[in-house]
């Protein structure tokens, strides 16, 4: 009676040791900062450099196109009010409106369309990255973290993303800088096969 007492006394002590033990692992959870990848990641960054480049240039024509609709606009502001002139400088006027505003929603949509691509293919990238790093790891949830703050001087949408982030403490639990480092060991090693 007595073994079988010291048995089950010695059975309960591996069972609470064993789940003191598991309470002790850590949750097969991870966060990652997005945020922060898109803001260090070089690959990235000249991609986008092109796209920045072509805005930029936009930008230049736009003004050039506007210099030109304030030229007809003044001119139509001198001509003679009733006159066959003011009203074929009205029509350019309205016309050169017209073809601006076309022509910056296009080329807007051609940016944006070229900047999507590249994000698409990013975000496949990190996927595909924070999945072998979660089956590697035996994570079960990998959530994304924004990368937020209180401080006032930031613009407002930075500061309701700060107030309405979901993860509000977090200890040991990201893994942004091992996923950075598995994206920029495939942008090295396709550099180095050119």
């Amino acid at each position: 009676m007595k073994l079988k007492l010291k048995f089950a006394l010695l059975a309960a002590s591996v069972a609470l040791i064993g789940r003191s033990a598991l309470a002790a692992e850590p949750l097969p959870i991870a966060l990652v900062n997005v945020d922060r990848i898109l803001k260090s990641f070089k690959p990235l960054q000249e991609k986008l450099d092109p796209i920045k480049a072509e805005a930029k240039e936009l930008d230049g024509t736009l003004q050039v196109r506007q210099a030109e609709i304030e030229t007809v606009g003044s001119h139509l502001r001198a001509a003679q009010p009733g006159s066959p002139d003011q009203q074929r400088l009205q029509r350019q006027l309205v016309k050169l409106q017209n073809d601006l505003q076309q022509f910056i929603a296009t080329e807007r949509q051609k940016l944006n369309s070229k900047e999507v691509t590249i994000y698409v293919g990013l975000f496949r990238q990190i996927d595909a990255e924070i999945s072998k790093y979660a089956k590697a790891h035996a994570l079960k949830l990998v959530i994304r973290q924004h990368e937020s703050s209180y401080d006032e001087g930031q613009p407002l949408p930075e500061i309701l993303k700060a107030l309405n982030r979901g993860i509000l403490y977090e200890d040991n639990l990201d893994i942004t800088d091992e996923i950075l480092k598995a994206l920029e060991k495939p942008a090295s090693s396709t550099t180095n096969e050119r």
